[in-house]
Formats: C-alpha cells, sequence, structure tokens
C-alpha cells in the first residue's frame, strides 16, 4: 500500500487544481484517473466554441475537420497539463478508482489492483446525465451534453434544453456552426445570479443570432415524425427539431453508492452533499466539481479544488461563490463577480448601483458596466460586465472587493481614455453620484 498526504480521485478541471494546490503546499500528492488527463473536460468545454469570433458571414464549418482540430488541441493540452503535475512532483496513476475507507482508494487497472493510502481523499469524479421521463435518452435524438463530440452530423435544427453558461454557450455554438436553435429553460431567468437587465440584454444577444428562447417554459411532450420531433411546451407553444440537448440535469455517479455505505450523505439525486468546506459526512474526505451533482463553471471547479485542497492540509477556508469570477463566451462576454443587487440584501447590505450603458468601441458591439456597492460602508460588493474585455475585468473586480475598496476609490482611479477601465470607473461615479443623492 502506497502512502500521500493527499489523494485527488479525478483528473478533471477541479481534481488536477486541487492536486497542483496540494502541491504547492508542500502535500505528497497522488492523482487517480481512469482515462486521459483533463481531456473529457476540455472537449465538453470547447467542442462548440469555433476558433476565433463569434462571426455570421465566413465559410461554412465543416463539422469532421472542426472535430479533428478540437480533438488536436485537446491533445496538445493534455500533454501540457501532464507535464505541469509531473513537474510539481505529482504521482499520476492509471485506473478506475473508487473509495475503499476513509482513507484509502482502490484502484482497479488492466492486470491488477491497489490500494493507496491518503491523509485526506479529494473526490473529483464527476457527474453523469439525468433524463427526465418526459425526455428519456435516445441516442441521437435526445441525448446529454456530455455526448456532442458523439454526433456524426450536424442537425439542421436543435433545442438546447438548459440555462446559465452551459446553456446559452452551446445555443450559440450550435448556431455559428449553422444550426437553427431553440434553447428552452424551466427559470425566468438565462443567468439567474445576474440582474434583470443583464438578462435581458443576454436574452437580446441570443435573438440577434437568431436563437428563439424560450424563458419559464417546460416540455411537456414530443412526437417523432420522421426526422423531426414535434416538442409541445406547457403554454401550448409547439415547433419541430431534429435534436434536444440537455444541459443542466445531473445525477452522481454510481461509485456515490460505495461512499455511502461508509458514511456519505447523498442527495436525492445521488449526489455527494459536502459542507461550505467542502468536506462531506465523511471527515477528511472532501468532494469538488460535479460530484455534487450540478454542472458548476470552471471557475467555480478550480476554487472548489483549491479549498479542498488547502483544508486537506489542515486549513478551514470557507468556499463563496461569490468570490468566483465568472465568465461565458456569449456574442459579447459576459461576466460577474460578488453581489448582484438582488443577492446583496441576503448578505446584510443595503445595495445601490451604478451602470455605464451602451458604451461603443470602434467597431464593436456596445458594452455594459455595473458596480454595485454597499450604501453605508460605500464598498464595492459586485459587478457585472458585459464586454469584449470582461474576462480581464471581472477578476480585478475581485481583487477590489477582496480588498475593500471603496466605490470612491474606484471612481476616482486614473485610467486612460477610452478604455474598458475608463468605462468601468464611469459606472463607479455614477454609482458614487447615487450614494451622495440617496
Amino acid at each position: 500500500m502506497t502512502g500521500f498526504d493527499v489523494v485527488v480521485l479525478g483528473g478533471g478541471i477541479s481534481g488536477t487544481r486541487a492536486a497542483l494546490k496540494a502541491a504547492d503546499l508542500g502535500a505528497k500528492v497522488c492523482l487517480i484517473e481512469k482515462e486521459v488527463l483533463g481531456k473529457k473536460g476540455f472537449l465538453r468545454r470547447n467542442v462548440l466554441l469555433p476558433e476565433g469570433s463569434y462571426e455570421n458571414g465566413k465559410e461554412p464549418i465543416i463539422w469532421e475537420e472542426h472535430l479533428s482540430n478540437k480533438k488536436m488541441l485537446a491533445e496538445n493540452f493534455c500533454e501540457d497539463l501532464e507535464a505541469k503535475l509531473n513537474s510539481a512532483g505529482i504521482v499520476l496513476k492509471q485506473g478506475m478508482g473508487s473509495l475503499a475507507s476513509q482513507n484509502e482508494i482502490l484502484i482497479e487497472g488492466e492486470n491488477d489492483s491497489q490500494l493507496v493510502k491518503g491523509g485526506s481523499l479529494i473526490l473529483a469524479c464527476g457527474s453523469e446525465p439525468s433524463f427526465s421521463a418526459t425526455l428519456p435518452r435516445e441516442e441521437n435524438i435526445i441525448i446529454s451534453i456530455d455526448e456532442i463530440l458523439q454526433l456524426k452530423i450536424l442537425p439542421e435544427k436543435v433545442l438546447i434544453v438548459g440555462s446559465g453558461k452551459w446553456g446559452s454557450e452551446a445555443a450559440i455554438g450550435f448556431q455559428v456552426l449553422g444550426c437553427k436553435v431553440f434553447m428552452c429553460t424551466d427559470s425566468a431567468e438565462i443567468f439567474p445570479e445576474m440582474d434583470a437587465e443583464f438578462n435581458s440584454k443576454i436574452e437580446a444577444q441570443l435573438k440577434s443570432r437568431k436563437i428563439k428562447y424560450l424563458g419559464n417554459k417546460k416540455i411537456i411532450s414530443f412526437f417523432k415524425n420522421g426526422k423531426d420531433l414535434e416538442i409541445t411546451l406547457e403554454t401550448g407553444i409547439k415547433f419541430t427539431t431534429n435534436l434536444i440537448v440537455m444541459v443542466d440535469q445531473r445525477k452522481g455517479i454510481e461509485q456515490n453508492k460505495i461512499a455511502e455505505s461508509l458514511g456519505a450523505r447523498l442527495g436525492s439525486k445521488g449526489e455527494i452533499l459536502v459542507d461550505d468546506l467542502m468536506m462531506s459526512s465523511i471527515p477528511g474526505v472532501y468532494g469538488v466539481g460535479s460530484i455534487a451533482g450540478k454542472w458548476v463553471a470552471d471557475s467555480v471547479s478550480q476554487e472548489q479544488g483549491k479549498v479542498a485542497a488547502e483544508n486537506s492540509m489542515g486549513k478551514k477556508r470557507k468556499f463563496n461563490p461569490e468570490w468566483v469570477p465568472m465568465l461565458s463566451k456569449l456574442v459579447q462576454n459576459v461576466g460577474y463577480v460578488g453581489c448582484s443587487m438582488k443577492s446583496a440584501l441576503g448578505q446584510g447590505f443595503h445595495p445601490i448601483e451604478g451602470i455605464n450603458d451602451d458604451v461603443r468601441f470602434v467597431d464593436l458591439e456596445s458594452e455594459t458596466f455595473k458596480i454595485v456597492a454597499d450604501k453605508r460602508s460605500k464598498l464595492v460588493v459586485g459587478a457585472q460586465i458585459i464586454s469584449k474585455e470582461a474576462g480581464e475585468l471581472i477578476p480585478m473586480i475581485l481583487l477590489m472587493i477582496k480588498k475593500g475598496v471603496t466605490v470612491a476609490n474606484l471612481a476616482n482611479s486614473s485610467s486612460i481614455q477610452g478604455t474598458r477601465f475608463q468605462a468601468l470607473c464611469e459606472a463607479a461615479r455614477t454609482c458614487l453620484k447615487a450614494i451622495k443623492s440617496g
């Protein structure tokens, strides 16, 4: 039996982040993965993202060539990732792993099996698609987002069932690849974490690409008519599609039942339940990523991995989802961090906002910048941005929130004329005026 300080089961984005963080803290780390490290997640994240920008009017994309290019990129990514893990001194083991005890993982390989012991265990082995009785899985007809790689040809029409980052990115991706796209959600907003005016702008982005968005709607039936699927929503809306892609619904993997027999609490869909330290009900056993039964953004998976790694080494850091920068690659990038006007009240703040809307840069669509502050302390507590550079600005705002920057500090910051940072400062000035006038 081999002993380590930390053993990580699962080589996806949360598992590799956990392993690297634990190694950085001085731990002797073992990472177990049954397939190629990072490949499945990389392809799922990138298969629908065409190279370059979301521009129409270019030559049609050939699906076979597109898949081939993505697989080549995945191979390069996986090679780089493995080199990084090896450089950090992490021991890599391949095989099917499962929890054997509170501090042991059983690895079953092609020819043998072995027990690996860890002072702490981090489970990052993902989740499985879940289908309802109304929409049962059917090959090439009703599939999960995991199965897009297996499509031989692109459908003429596709229905995306899901919301948030994964649903909206899938809708945009299929449209750019040449499909007619419908997007159906059972929630009132595409991004429940964002405020109403931003959801309206995201919906407008979808409509600008001729994506039919059907919000707050449930599918009550479908009927196969040749190559078409005739869909009926609960409101009586009817349309036809060729493929249904389920995005949101997940369930725990079968191996979670072993964890349950050892004392782990499972949810209604077999997911492993964890607390805000990312620890399961088994002391010293942590769970990160989609093992909790739902898709989470890459940045959330990585942060969960880091939190679990730190706590496995004796720290007591809580995972705060609002302190994770979020980015969705749509027509214009959409990013947010911290509190929205809706969530700030629940955090005990008296929120006030400042918006810099319809900002235009050369040859680009309009962009929007919003700052949320606490009226009493005047601290910046959140931001929402629709901008080409949202991915660069949102992590900077997170740092400001953590450092206790006031809205006046941001409003009076030196900025270069015509930059996105200047546009952000203008949103802060609007927020500051609202505070003073209130």
